[in-house]
């Protein structure tokens, strides 16, 4: 990438013991479908976590952490992100689980006194100071402190799993950030964060009426969200430090739960659409040599990897072992989506543009399927615009074929589910 915005990370990926995936493809395009999928290494269809109502992660299917508080470790859980809490039932099998929460008595009351009071003296330069508005502010600094505390007083194999919030809309990067990609663009970089927060709060107006940004502010927009990159990578750089002085042998994994779009299939953030600038996510691992790099590679095979290495039970597990086997397809997943609020804001919006029902996608390194149920498609990588279903009609039936066997067996959902029930403060 022409902006050095992963340092940290680029540093840990060239380790000797390190490999860094560059086709790693999420399970689904937004957190409450993938966060489950990574933290349990199954596929939406499976746990229907989210996926097209509003339902919990099961209790017939075992959650990563539960897999190895059974071989002895203890298990930490770290989130900014409600979809990956209690709310969803992912806390389940942690030892430890911390949401902070989107209001100071909810980050007081899961941080502590200690750390609000050392994040306050500290609040202009990791968030935005005392801005009123909460969805500009950033939860990484304290996210990152818990996670310190918990690598310092370890006495015991640990797994700890870290989702930091900040690469995220609405790409409102901390003060000292808000300028460090924004010398070849037209605004400065207050200007960038307050349009980008005006994108944030309109985002439904702006999408239904066809994403017609001046190119301008694309660029403020992702030299925003790279800002907020940059951001993170500093404090995956900050734990990585404490890694390496407090811990011996150790496994680390940076990857993400979803990608942004910026104005493919005419949309953003990561709404509506399976387009592979959502679904293909970084990937590195460290602490496991000798790993390929080729061909595709999802979260339930890393989960796979990592409970083999463990010892772990990975009876339930849907991936593969990364150091002994290779993946054929990629399955990403859609559950319902509902088109109204598009509507209601320009009722000319193109219906048939993107899928209401379920649907899934499978790929491999030149073609990407998409069963849908309306109107399936094919396209050959890395055109995701042109459908040539009818030209590469033998191919089109083969992951068609492969796809349907999959969804009739691998797919099934486990249990009959409960519905995600949400108190006020959530």
């Amino acid at each position: 990438y022409e902006r050095e915005t992963t340092p940290n990370i680029q540093s840990l990926s060239d380790r000797s013991d390190a490999t860094s995936f560059s086709s790693c493809f999420s399970h689904a395009r937004s957190s409450p479908a993938s966060v489950p999928s990574i933290l349990s290494g199954t596929y939406p269809s499976r746990h229907r976590t989210y996926f097209g109502n509003r339902q919990k992660f099961p209790n017939e299917l075992p959650l990563v952490s539960e897999l190895l508080s059974d071989v002895g470790y203890r298990t930490v859980g770290l989130s900014n992100n409600g979809y990956a809490s209690s709310l969803t039932n992912l806390d389940r099998g942690f030892d430890k689980f911390t949401l902070l929460g989107s209001t100071p008595r909810e980050i007081l009351r899961s941080a502590g006194l200690k750390n609000v009071l050392k994040y306050l003296v500290n609040i202009r330069r990791h968030s935005v100071g005392f801005k009123t508005d909460f969805h500009a502010h950033s939860g990484g600094y304290l996210l990152n402190e818990i996670a310190k505390e918990e690598v310092r007083r370890t006495q015991q194999p640990i797994f700890i799993y870290a989702h930091y919030n900040e690469p995220h809309r609405a790409y409102y990067p901390p003060l000292p950030y808000l300028d460090r990609f924004t010398d070849d663009i037209e605004m400065e970089g207050s200007e960038a964060a307050s349009f980008a927060l005006e994108v944030h709060h309109n985002l439904l107006q702006i999408v239904a009426n066809g994403c017609d940004l001046s190119s301008g502010e694309w660029d403020a927009l992702v030299a925003m969200y790279d800002s907020e990159i940059a951001y993170t990578d500093a404090l995956v750089g900050e734990l990585l430090d404490i890694i390496d002085e407090q811990l011996g042998e150790t496994i680390v994994v940076v990857t993400a739960d979803h990608g942004e779009l910026f104005g493919e299939d005419d949309m953003l953030a990561h709404k509506y659409s399976i387009h592979n600038a959502v679904l293909n996510v970084p990937m590195v691992i460290q602490g496991i040599p000798s790993l390929s790099d080729d061909g595709i590679v999802q979260h339930a095979d890393v989960m796979r990897t990592l409970l083999e290495v463990a010892g772990a039970d990975t009876e339930t597990i849907q991936g593969i072992d990364l150091r002994t086997e290779t993946r054929e397809y990629a399955i990403s997943q859609s559950g319902d989506a509902d088109l109204e609020p598009l509507l209601e804001e320009n009722p000319d919006f193109d219906r048939s543009k993107f899928c209401t029902e379920e649907y899934s996608v499978i790929q491999d390194s030149e073609y990407k399927y998409v069963q849908r149920p309306d109107n399936s498609r094919l396209y050959r990588l890395p055109d995701e615009n042109t459908n040539v279903i009818e030209e590469a009609e033998e191919q089109a039936v083969e992951m068609d074929t492969w796809l349907t066997e999959w969804l009739e067996t691998e797919g099934q959902p486990v249990g009959p589910g409960t519905e995600v029930e949400l108190d006020d403060e959530m």
